[in-house]
């Protein structure tokens, strides 16, 4: 039936019957009087008559998708033979019992006031909640979907999203027909003037075609779970002949062995697999948002989110982006299909979170990002100690959803909750939204630490929390702490967090670092070997994996690389750009490396990053005033970093500008004074003593060497703490710096051997620091100079053919014309 009429009257109760035309036709399933109620506000359809075309259309496109005829209920004018005296709700009771209700969501729609708001949108929820169908329909494949289908035709206030979603319990998902550009935000028309125009790329005739899909996927659900059969008005099928019958036989057994020889080949033949292969799994996980609405609680909804992504990761069948990429689509109004372009991914889950008291309601929603359609949704009311065991709950039915293929030990991994105490939870939390969101500040840091605590005081079993721990020592140990308070506090949380959870990769991620600065290079392989075999998903698991095959000499390492950064950032990141850079470092494509940089500058002009990774490739291509150029715009962002100093002091001194040079790297007494821990040093005394020689300035110089030998002397020692400079692997390099000033070049050789075996890779030192020149007429320094350039061309020519492939599959995000 199409009746014409408003159904969204609002100022007045009193309507007057006008004349309408009937389809004389029942819904698809018995007990509902329409399959589509179209409801919207009467000054949505004036003018251009929006509503009234977008249901012709719609009907136009249901014609040409289902096979049988469907019902919609839509009132074109605010009159519906209500008079004052008339009982509303009672009155349309029965023309809300549909099966699927459109609310056309406008600017005005989500107004309490308004009589499509109260008698149609909230009397249809309460309606459907209580009806034999339910609010939620199970859909064919498996995926719930809500009879509430939103259309909407303009952006919404802050205020009215909140509204709407309170009550949808959960994220607006629906179908826009928005038209966006510079200024402008309104309905989309049918016949756009330059529909290319639109900055949500969506056309009209696309949109109509996802609602007509939408529709038929929700009333096929409902048909099943009513137990009618799909197909409505289904002749009944003749008698077949016996001789018809019998050859009916014969060829069904035919197609039967056809069929069975079709499954041998499917899967022992590979093509199965190739097929399966293609089905896309790669996921995004979006900042879930806080119902709260009050940023105190922002670290609640932000930590389900990580923790709903940790899980993930760790189910080897997926491609999940992580947190980092996702962080900037935090309340945006970008639609899943951009989104997911941006992301190069094909479902999204995002989700929302509410918190009061000691409840907690969780709406979660899995989208097919091409088709902006439903693949599985849930809400969820829970009591908040029961939140811990859910997050694995929602993982699991994502790769579900995703017919994902999950092992017996991905899905222990996954069901092993990360602590026994919701407060414990609460303040792990807060420590870990702290620490994510500082920016090196060591009040940050301790005050994380004191969360911490807090939360092992309520759990002491808690391995994440000791995980954490172990993270936030180390980092203390870059801002001033002594090596043997951070060193031995960092292994003793990471040793624990493993004990008590051996399913979890950052107590072996941060304990490999750890071996790794200190050259235990035999346990930081074992542990980044386990990292990856717990969660082969996770970013920066991928990376620490892909390295350590690269300096096995295992070429695939490159691919990991590649891949975990375009796991972990979307082309919007300037931290992509940055990654890639460091990729590209490896190939030696300095003019790529310069299009990226400039390109993350531009995304974040306020980064160091970018001027300084510039700076340096701009040196070595011999471009010194362009790269002093940019390292002065570091200094103006952080004139205390001491990377930057370092830099310009390199930058001048190969400007053969000595005074400046001898200034910046004469800075060390400085840096070194900030320090919390007297014993700790920055390498520049023997860079200063270079420049000092140049100078005429023997003594000074002779004397900074004699200091830095001392230094490195007690470093290896352990009578100084390392401070913030390199590994075990860099120690050796400025011993053997030292060595070669004072002429004793045998041993310079030796621990130059020391510095590359404990993986110390200074791309620029070895064959062209100036340092090391007089070495380079020696058999021993050659045979090391030769196995240190077969590393570099070996890593060369992994990257470089990580990126043809990258790029021959199309995975590769990054366009720079």
């Amino acid at each position: 039936m199409i009746g014409i009429g408003c159904c969204s009257f609002c100022k007045g109760r009193t309507r007057n019957p006008i004349i309408s035309y009937i389809w004389s036709m029942p819904s698809l399933l018995p007990g509902f009087e329409y399959d589509i109620f179209i409801s919207y506000r009467q000054k949505d359809n004036k003018g251009d008559r929006w509503v009234t075309e977008f249901v012709n259309a719609l009907r136009t496109e249901l014609e040409s998708t289902f096979k049988e005829d469907i019902s919609i209920y839509f009132d074109e004018n605010p009159h519906d033979g209500l008079l004052g005296t008339h009982d509303v709700d009672d009155s349309l009771k029965n023309k809300l019992k549909c099966l699927i209700f459109i609310p056309i969501i406008s600017q005005t729609y989500c107004d309490p006031k308004c009589f499509a708001w109260e008698h149609e949108f909230i009397a249809f929820r309460q309606l459907a909640e209580n009806d034999t169908l339910g609010l939620k329909v199970k859909l064919a494949k498996g995926n719930v979907a809500s009879r509430i289908l939103p259309i909407g035709i303009h952006e919404l206030d802050s205020s009215d999203k909140q509204l709407m979603e309170s009550e949808l319990g959960g994220a607006i998902r629906g179908i826009d027909f928005i038209y966006r550009t510079a200024g402008v935000a309104r309905p989309l028309k049918a016949q756009e003037e330059d529909a290319k125009a639109n900055l949500n790329h969506t056309f009209y005739r696309d949109q109509i075609n996802k609602v007509a899909r939408a529709v038929k996927e929700l009333t096929t659900g409902a048909q099943l779970s009513k137990g009618s059969p799909p197909a409505h008005g289904r002749k009944q099928t003749p008698d077949i002949p016996f001789m018809t019958r019998k050859q009916i036989a014969i060829a069904a057994s035919l197609i039967g062995m056809l069929g069975l020889a079709s499954f041998i080949y499917y899967y022992f033949g590979g093509f199965g697999s190739q097929l399966a292969g293609k089905f896309d799994r790669s996921i995004a996980v979006l900042p879930f948002e806080n119902m709260n609405h009050d940023p105190e609680q922002d670290y609640f909804s932000n930590g389900i989110t990580e923790d709903i992504l940790n899980h993930l990761t760790k189910i080897s069948d997926l491609k999940v982006k992580s947190r980092t990429s996702t962080l900037q689509y935090k309340g945006t109004q970008k639609s899943m299909t951009e989104i997911g372009e941006e992301l190069s991914v094909g479902n999204i889950v995002e989700g929302s979170v509410r918190r009061v008291g000691n409840n907690v309601r969780i709406v979660v929603q899995l989208i097919d990002a091409k088709t902006d359609l439903h693949l599985w949704s849930e809400t969820y009311d829970r009591e908040l100690k029961d939140v811990l065991s859910l997050q694995s709950e929602i993982a699991i039915e994502i790769a579900r959803a995703l017919d994902a293929r999950l092992t017996a030990v991905e899905r222990k991994n996954i069901q092993k909750e990360v602590s026994q105490n919701v407060t414990a939870y609460d303040y792990f939390l807060k420590a870990r939204e702290l620490l994510s969101t500082s920016n090196g500040d060591k009040r940050d840091v301790e005050n994380a630490l004191r969360l911490v605590n807090q939360a092992l005081q309520l759990d002491s079993t808690f391995s994440k929390a000791y995980g954490l721990k172990a993270n936030l020592w180390y980092a203390l140990g870059y801002l001033g702490a002594s090596q043997k308070t951070w060193y031995d506090s960092a292994m003793y949380f990471t040793a624990k967090a493993i004990r008590l959870d051996p399913t979890s990769p950052d107590g072996y991620l941060m304990q490999g670092q750890i071996h790794r600065d200190f050259g235990k290079l035999n346990e930081a392989r074992s542990d980044v070997n386990n990292a990856y075999r717990i969660a082969p998903n996770d970013p920066d698991v991928l990376r620490a994996y892909g390295f350590q095959l690269l300096r096995d000499r295992d070429e695939k390492g490159a691919d990991m690389v590649l891949k975990s950064i375009e796991n972990q950032y979307s082309v919007k990141d300037p931290e992509y750009y940055l990654s890639l850079n460091d990729a590209y470092s490896y190939i030696g494509d300095v003019n790529t490396q310069e299009k990226l940089l400039k390109k993350s500058k531009d995304l974040n002009p306020g980064s160091i990053a970018p001027y300084l990774s510039l700076s340096y490739i701009y040196q070595l291509a011999g471009q010194l005033d362009k790269g002093i150029r940019e390292l002065k715009e570091a200094e103006k962002i952080n004139p205390d970093l001491q990377f930057t100093i370092d830099q310009l002091a390199w930058a001048y001194y190969r400007n053969n500008d000595l005074e400046n040079a001898a200034r910046y790297w004469g800075k060390y007494k400085e840096i070194e004074g900030r320090f919390e821990d007297s014993t700790q040093t920055v390498p520049f005394r023997t860079r200063l003593a270079m420049v000092y020689s140049k100078m005429g300035k023997k003594k000074e110089a002779d004397a900074l060497v004699a200091e830095d030998l001392k230094i490195r002397w007690d470093l290896l020692s352990g009578k100084r703490s390392t401070g913030t400079w390199g590994n075990l692997g860099s120690i050796y390099y400025d011993l053997a710096l030292d060595h070669a000033y004072l002429g004793k070049r045998a041993q310079a050789v030796q621990y130059l051997d020391s510095a590359f075996a404990y993986q110390f890779y200074y791309s620029e030192g070895y064959q062209n620091d100036p340092l090391l020149a007089d070495l380079k007429d020696r058999d021993d320094f050659k045979m090391l100079a030769k196995e240190v350039i077969g590393f570099y061309n070996f890593r060369k020519s992994a990257f470089s053919n990580a990126f043809n492939r990258m790029e021959a599959s199309r995975e590769l995000k990054n366009s720079l014309k």
